[in-house]
């Protein structure tokens, strides 16, 4: 039998430096990893049950305010707001605006946003707006997360079981798990660049939304070399995420447009000059021309983030143009109503739309857009657009970067 083999001091010396390279190549990774950077604190409970508002308030004053630059509009869910600011998403109380959840990252917000009744916050890495999380809305628990090369900035618009990301020349769709379902545009790493149809275009406004069957559709106003505006509508869910299927593409007059909404097998668009609201059914044919009494400068240019400011509702959208708020019938898409003077497009509250104007809530009649009332708002010095939303009795206000809650 051969005689048993000896550590010497030598081996024992190599096992030593081996283990300590080894443990710091470990402690390097995780000094650079986005897991250092990251902090999440979740919520110590459940959030408060929120309660139906069965009646306006006679009055309203500021419970509270707090600064998020990266949400466009209010975030809400039952009693929970949430804000994000400085590359922190917190999940707020309803009542008194203090922290209940957060989670922050050492990277600034590209935008926070609600879809499929999670919390999506989009993060910057380089040039791109590559870092997306889903967070729950009462407790701040991480979901799904993914990576992309979707351009800063960035706005995303929900509907359904699908979220889309705006970008100038690519645009991305994901299905509520955040993988991918659609890359459109300028593919940064084409695998079959002929797959696209018009890379060299540029993308001036997006709508999402669900068609007469159960898929998606995803709607592009396009600005194509040596041609007049296009408007494109696909499925926001092809067979292969990068081998988009266009149901159709038409262009339309002039070289301005804001594709508005999609519903059932309806699509609008808005034009200047003069300003009306064009109509296109599932083929892309048109149905009907509305002309719009609001200012041709309100369509002109491309929205914010490349997406239309519009409050949904049952029975109608409410799409701010700039200068007035447009009431669309949810079933054809034809304007029913315009309130010109709004700061946005407002929200639904006791079975009445409170509409912000300067200095007040307008109370109105959603069939009819008359006013019956106004709530009194002091917003000190600020004269920008507001947008709005509530739960449990408290009226929530996005001016600017700022977020403001009225009780």
């Amino acid at each position: 039998m051969p005689a048993p083999e000896r550590r010497t001091r030598w081996d024992l010396t190599a096992a030593a430096a081996l283990a300590a390279v080894v443990l710091g190549i470990a402690t390097a990774l995780w000094w650079t990893s986005d897991a250092r950077q990251t902090t999440l604190v979740t919520a110590p409970g459940p959030a408060a049950a929120p309660s139906a508002i069965e009646r306006l308030p006679p009055a309203l004053s500021e419970a509270w305010r707090a600064p998020s630059p990266a949400s466009p509009v209010p975030l809400v869910q039952g009693a929970t707001v949430v804000t994000g600011s400085e590359g922190t998403v917190a999940g707020r109380d309803l009542r008194t605006g203090s922290v209940r959840w957060s989670y922050r990252r050492d990277r600034p917000l590209c935008t926070v946003a609600a879809a499929f009744h999670k919390v999506i916050a989009v993060y910057q890495r380089g040039k791109t707006c590559s870092e997306v999380t889903a967070l729950d809305w009462a407790s701040g628990r991480r979901g799904p997360q993914r990576t992309g090369p979707v351009e800063a900035p960035t706005r995303l618009a929900a509907e359904g079981n699908q979220v889309a990301a705006s970008g100038q020349h690519y645009l991305e769709v994901w299905r509520s798990d955040l993988v991918r379902t659609l890359a459109y545009g300028r593919l940064p790493t084409p695998a079959q660049p002929a797959t696209q149809p018009r890379p060299d275009c540029l993308h001036g406004s997006m709508a999402v939304g669900s068609g007469s069957g159960s898929r998606g559709r995803l709607a592009v106003v396009e600005r194509c070399p040596g041609e007049r505006v296009r408007l494109t509508v696909q499925r926001s869910d092809p067979k292969e995420p990068d081998q988009p299927e266009v149901i159709f593409s038409v262009l339309l007059p002039g070289q301005q447009a804001r594709v508005i909404a999609l519903s059932g097998d309806r699509v609008a668009a808005a034009l200047p000059d003069p300003a009306r609201l064009v109509v296109l059914d599932g083929q892309g044919r048109t149905v009907a021309e509305h002309p719009l009494a609001v200012p041709d400068a309100d369509l002109r240019g491309d929205p914010p983030g490349g997406v239309v400011d519009i409050t949904p509702t049952a029975t109608e959208l409410y799409w701010f143009t700039g200068s007035a708020t447009v009431a669309l019938d949810v079933a054809d898409l034809r304007p029913r109503w315009t309130r010109p003077g709004s700061l946005g497009p407002g929200s639904e509250v006791a079975g009445r739309l409170l509409l912000p104007v300067p200095g007040a809530l307008a109370v109105l009649d959603t069939t009819t857009g008359e006013q019956i009332g106004a709530l009194p708002v002091d917003r000190g010095g600020y004269r920008g657009p507001v947008d709005t939303a509530s739960s449990s009795g408290v009226l929530l206000e996005q001016r600017g970067d700022t977020l403001v809650a009225l009780d």
